[in-house]
């Protein structure tokens, strides 16, 4: 009676105000309408939605919509779950009422790798990775000993917990990604194999769970390494149990090195177990492959690896592309702690150092060993891949034992679980990219052409990748003033196109710009045909044949030297017929260079013999007639400061260095093929220019020229001449005019801008008529054509051409034409 009492007032009040009574009346109506609402629809982007679908605790900080799903479907919560976490996973598991056992895997595997993130974040498992205090007087003064014996205890049991957490989600995401190919040996497997499985194709769960696995396998491997080295104590108590690999057959020697020949017996893709590691109560095998490059860092006595590297924790930039091959596994890379390494730094101390103590050596220029200067990659690359053993679903899930298999990518595309071959995963630009990271090669070059140098400083070749006899072998020579740097495209394009990473291996050579040229050619050829040698001596490897070169500006100079049979000492006399010299100073020219360098090692940097593995070659931006560029005052001032090094003009005895520092000789043409820069001999007008512009290249070897113009018009005029050899540059978008009405977007019958042509592929009877006009601002077409080239293209652009993208496109198809021939 008192609650209908009191709505008869309510609505007798209401009736008297009805105004302001209705309306206090609708705003609660309005506000409580909501309240009682739990589903509200909202619109958002597309891409918002796949990101939510695709999302889990990998890729940022919370769990998959799966996941959460499943948690709140059990009725449980996230924070509680990872609070209370084995009660969760029983709780979760008698909520789970339908028959897909796969999908649960899932889930686990994720929660799992969840909890061991929240593990790792914690204080106690940080505590793990503190370093004793600096001042014990400080705020961070030692714990007392009851104190520290407490924080030891819970470090060591959060430790221990991590690392069980992320064993269990290697083990959870294995068995869910292998799940068809494993025994079903648990309660329900008779009714979950009866039942319907359409096919399916990949789903976003199927990428998280590799993720997971992936990811959880990444922290295993780096930290177990960190753990063995001593760097970081995160997994626990860890027993190491170096095995013995037949150390007769283990080469720890240079030539070994740079081979890299199998210990031994089978193939090099085997795997060899190296490692036996106890942690906790885990066992785990760690597995290398068959290679001395890899196996020499299995034993901790003879280890020369300095770092593991995850790429995962890699951010490559400056990159054109990163190379990768989707699969199985994690990407790594491993440092060598004797790779080598040059600074801009390193360089000035080396030339001031030298200079101020007026070093004298005792070592000969031409009897330097090139074998010392064959470094073979020092940074491995290797692809990561964590198996628990059993054949069932509950023996891999139950499982105290794991085996960590170390691949080299190169040579192994797959791997074979459970009778199944899957890919294996690999990023090519991970080692290139931290070779040139930790390099600085572009400012020694430039360095090394201006700053007097010890003789010590010769052409040195760099292996980037493990040598290997099955692939043909790619040497790359820079220009003037360069590096192997100059390459960084090409190379990354070549890593990134898997037909070409699978047949061809590159060699970078780096040079000196400042050496004469004839004697940059002869240390070369001698550095190239010493690593022929010490990797193959019989010459019997694929390897050994089908060599491709690539070089531009300079570097064509010395190329093509390289693959000529011409003997350069016949053509002397046709710089003695222009009577520059008196017979005099000719005898104190040829007595000066026979008592420098032996009568036979004169006649060797003279007398040209071509590789006989190389038989194709590009020739890039290629002066090989000169050019005037190197005449014109700039370049004048610019060729006296770049120093001949000491250690060379040494070597052409005290006498002729003597001369040679009061400019006697060096303006004379037979003096100045050995006491005049590279810079300076690139001039039309140098004597040795005259003495090789005309030399052959042997019949053998199949040659491309390209040849950069920066004249648009007459590239576009050689388009319109050969259309079918034409490539239109859309590099980047034709800058149309604002004021002109043709272009507006509304105009739709407008004609568009004609496009620029990026690269024309010229005939033979086209490249007659073609003239100084031609020409890359620095090197004119008549310098850089070659008769007999197979191709010839033109390529819009200056004369750095090495880095565009369609000098680079070119080359590819040379390459790929080369591998069908």
């Amino acid at each position: 009676m008192t609650f209908v009492r009191s709505i008869k007032n309510m609505v007798a009040h209401t009736n008297k105000q009805p105004l302001t009574i209705m309306s206090v009346a609708l705003i609660a109506v309005v506000a409580l309408l909501p309240a009682c609402s739990t589903v509200s629809v909202n619109k958002q982007t597309s891409a918002k939605t796949i990101t939510a679908q695709r999302g889990n605790i990998v890729t940022g900080k919370n769990l998959s919509s799966d996941t959460a799903s499943a948690l709140l479907s059990a009725g449980l919560n996230e924070q509680a779950c990872m609070q209370q976490f084995d009660l969760c996973l029983t709780q979760l598991t008698d909520s789970i009422l339908n028959q897909h056992y796969r999908s649960a895997l899932a889930i686990f595997a994720e929660l799992h790798y969840a909890k061991a993130r929240q593990l790792a974040d914690s204080q106690d498992c940080r505590n793990a990775l503190a370093r004793p205090p600096l001042d014990p007087y400080y705020a961070n003064a030692p714990l007392s000993e009851a104190e520290s014996q407490s924080q030891e205890q819970n470090t060591s049991r959060c430790v221990t917990d991590y690392q069980a957490r992320l064993f269990d989600a290697i083990k959870s995401s294995y068995t869910y990604l292998f799940y068809d190919s494993l025994t079903h040996d648990f309660e329900g497997a008779d009714q979950e194999k009866n039942a319907y499985t359409p096919n399916r194709i990949p789903s976003d769960i199927d990428i998280q769970t590799q993720d997971i696995y992936n990811a959880a396998s990444n922290d295993v491997i780096t930290q177990l390494y960190r753990s063995t080295n001593g760097s970081e104590k995160r997994m626990g108590d860890v027993k190491v149990d170096y095995l013995p690999t037949t150390a007769t057959n283990l080469i720890n020697d240079k030539q070994a090195a740079i081979a890299n020949p199998s210990p031994l017996k089978g193939k090099t893709v085997d795997q060899v177990k190296v490692m036996k590691v106890q942690v906790d109560d885990y066992d785990l095998g760690i597995y290398l492959p068959n290679e001395n490059n890899y196996l020499q860092n299995a034993h901790k006595q003879t280890s020369a690896l300095a770092d593991l590297v995850s790429t995962y924790e890699l951010r490559l930039s400056g990159l054109n592309s990163i190379s990768k091959r989707p699969g199985l596994g994690i990407s790594l890379v491993a440092s060598l702690d004797d790779r080598y390494t040059t600074t801009i730094r390193q360089l000035l101390v080396s030339s001031l150092s030298g200079r101020l103590a007026n070093e004298k050596s005792d070592s000969n220029v031409d009897n330097a060993d090139p074998s010392t200067r064959i470094y073979p990659t020092g940074h491995l690359l290797l692809t990561g891949l964590i198996q628990p053993s059993g054949d069932s679903v509950l023996e891999v899930l139950s499982s105290r034992k794991l085996d960590i298999h170390l691949y080299n990518p190169y040579r192994s595309e797959s791997v074979n679980l459970l009778n199944n071959d899957y890919p294996l995963a690999a990023n090519f630009s991970a080692g290139y990219g931290l070779w040139l990271s930790e390099n600085q090669l572009d400012g020694v070059g430039y360095l090394n052409l201006i700053t007097r140098q010890p003789e010590e400083r010769l052409p040195k070749l760099f292996m980037l990748e493990p040598y290997d006899p099955d692939k043909r072998v790619l040497i790359m020579l820079h220009g003037l003033a360069s590096s192997p740097a100059t390459w960084v495209n090409l190379t990354n394009d070549i890593l990134n196109d898997d037909k070409l990473r699978d047949n061809y291996q590159v060699w970078q050579i780096f040079y000196p710009t400042n050496l004469p040229i004839l004697e940059n050619r002869y240390q070369i050829q001698r550095l190239i045909e010493t690593t022929y040698q010490q990797t193959d001596p019989k010459s019997q490897n694929r390897a050994s044949e089908n060599s491709v070169i690539i070089s531009h500006s300079m570097g064509a100079l010395i190329a093509r030297m390289m693959l000529s049979d011409d003997n350069l000492a016949n053509n002397l006399d046709k710089l003695d017929d222009e009577d520059l010299l008196s017979g005099s100073e000719k005898r104190r020219v040829r007595d000066a260079l026979k008592a420098s360098f032996t009568e036979n090692k004169l006649q060797e940097r003279f007398e040209l013999k071509a590789l006989p593995q190389v038989d194709t070659a590009v020739f890039l931006s290629a002066p090989f007639r000169g050019t005037d560029y190197a005449d014109r005052w700039f370049t004048r001032a610019l060729r006296r400061i770049v120093y001949l090094p000491v250690g060379l003009v040494k070597t052409v005895t005290d006498n002729l260095a003597t001369i040679a520092t009061q400019g006697e000789l060096a303006q004379n043409p037979l003096g100045a093929l050995y006491l005049q820069n590279g810079a300076s001999q690139l001039s039309d007008k140098s004597s040795f220019i005259q003495l090789t512009k005309d030399i052959a290249i042997n019949d053998r070897v199949t040659y491309h020229s390209i040849i950069a113009n920066n004249d648009v018009d007459i590239t576009q005029g050689l388009a319109q001449m050969q259309p079918n050899g034409a490539k239109v540059d859309l590099s980047q978008a034709v800058e149309e005019d604002p004021t002109d009405d043709t272009n507006n977007a509304a105009n739709t019958s407008a004609i568009p801008a004609e496009p620029l042509v990026a690269a024309v592929t010229v005939n033979s009877d086209i490249s007659q008529a073609l003239t100084e006009r031609l020409s890359d601002g620095i090197v004119p077409y008549t310098s850089a054509h070659l008769e007999g080239a197979t191709s010839e293209t033109i390529i819009s652009g200056g004369h750095s051409i090495q880095t565009n993208p369609q000098t680079i496109l070119t080359l590819r198809r040379i390459l790929h034409k080369q591998l069908q021939e």
